[in-house]
């Protein structure tokens, strides 16, 4: 700002000299420079005035959506609406909060001239998992000179989601390659005429397509069509986002966590399971089980947004979201600490006759007496313990039985 300002200074300092000049002197020669300063005047007014007023700033990314380790490329486009020369521009694109530390800002410097529209691409690499917001975007810029300089922030806003990495499993850790927990489910569809078994009376909220209007024509009253049960697998992942359960640990061990989690709900989304999500940031995420790629696009962005910043503890949103799912789905915990209310909680969900597995992730190359005899202990209660120390999931052990 101090340079700007005297360089207006030097602008109306130069128009003042040679005005007094011409007024003394006299002479074609001194009214010729005066005259020539107030071009040069007029060009340095416009140029201060016309180089962000009709400037147009349209950022673009190649995609929005990508995996961790990937590189977006971000494209810059400036456009003016009407023909002036200008000097140079500055563009400075401010990175993510998250990203600060591991990339400087980027920075180009243009030369307009004579051109209405410029582009330029730069490429921010191997982003880690998270949700990104590109919001504002810095121009500086100048006349020929260099007497005058001006600064605006544009407001774009452009977002990106990074999906966690994950393995792609052949099978469980269990070694059966699938779930255990299955649910029946009574309603089929209506045009299924494999899944009708018999008919019976009419009921009062019997959907119209189920009646069976054949029978009903033969007989007395209504009759509705009765399916068969269809047993599907269904399972519910609850992941640790409490942020004391990831304190004085290995920095990375919260990403392997939701690498587990992504790796398991790959490989249901690929076999046709039925899950869902559940976790506690700020907000309660509760993702009813499904299946479908709507459904797997869904849980992933949640699994791109988590980070380990809950406050209320893990123990206490286990039993009470445990509550609101049906009997016949598992229980699929996701945890790298097993506190004694976290155990108790889950030995007493087992008792209760839920399916409960346990993921135990760790960074520490082997266990002590305490962790084997808690997951002993939980495995002796009939909750499955599957202890998971790299990001190599194809060594997954099975833990309190082995």
């Amino acid at each position: 700002m101090k340079q700007q300002k005297w360089g207006k200074v030097k602008v109306i300092g130069l128009v003042l000299v040679t005005f007094v000049f011409a007024k003394f002197q006299g002479g074609f020669a001194s009214w010729f420079l005066f005259y020539s300063s107030l071009v040069f005047f007029a060009y340095e007014c416009l140029a201060y005035f016309l180089m962000f007023s009709t400037l147009e700033v349209v950022r673009q990314l190649d995609r929005n959506r990508l995996q961790e380790g990937e590189d977006v490329v971000v494209t810059i486009r400036l456009r003016r609406r009407i023909w002036f020369p200008l000097g140079w521009n500055m563009i400075l694109e401010p990175l993510p909060e998250r990203l600060t530390g591991l990339y400087e800002p980027h920075k180009q410097l243009i030369f307009p001239w004579f051109k209405r529209e410029i582009e330029f691409r730069y490429v921010i690499p191997h982003l880690p998992r998270g949700h990104y917001r590109l919001q504002e975007c810095v121009i500086s810029g100048g006349d020929f000179f260099g007497f005058i300089e001006r600064r605006e922030v544009k407001a774009l806003s452009d977002e990106l989601l990074v999906y966690p990495t994950y393995q792609h499993l052949n099978h469980w850790p269990l070694g059966d390659g699938s779930f255990s927990g299955t649910i029946h489910v009574s309603h089929r569809r209506s045009d299924d005429v494999a899944a009708v078994r018999g008919v019976r009376e009419y009921h009062r909220g019997d959907r119209l397509s189920q009646i069976h209007w054949r029978a009903s024509a033969r007989g007395s009253g209504l009759k509705t069509k009765e399916f068969e049960h269809q047993a599907m697998n269904q399972a519910v992942f609850f992941l640790d986002v409490e942020k004391r359960s990831y304190q004085d640990q290995a920095p990375d061990l919260f990403e392997l966590a939701v690498k587990v989690t992504a790796s398991l709900i790959a490989f249901a989304n690929r076999n046709q399971y039925h899950y869902g999500l559940v976790y506690k940031q700020a907000d309660r995420i509760s993702i009813a089980p499904a299946v479908s790629h709507a459904h797997f696009l869904r849980v992933f962005d949640q699994l791109a947004r988590v980070m380990p910043e809950g406050s209320e503890p893990f123990a206490r949103i286990l039993g009470r979201e445990a509550l609101e799912q049906t009997q016949g789905v598992t229980l699929m915990v996701v945890t790298p600490r097993l506190d004694k209310e976290l155990v108790g909680r889950l030995i007493a969900l087992a008792q209760k006759g839920r399916r409960v597995q346990l993921f135990y992730v760790n960074r520490a190359q082997s266990y002590t007496m305490e962790q084997k005899r808690v997951l002993q202990l939980l495995t002796a209660n009939k909750v499955v313990c599957t202890a998971i120390q790299s990001e190599d999931y194809q060594h997954w052990k099975r833990m309190g039985g082995a």
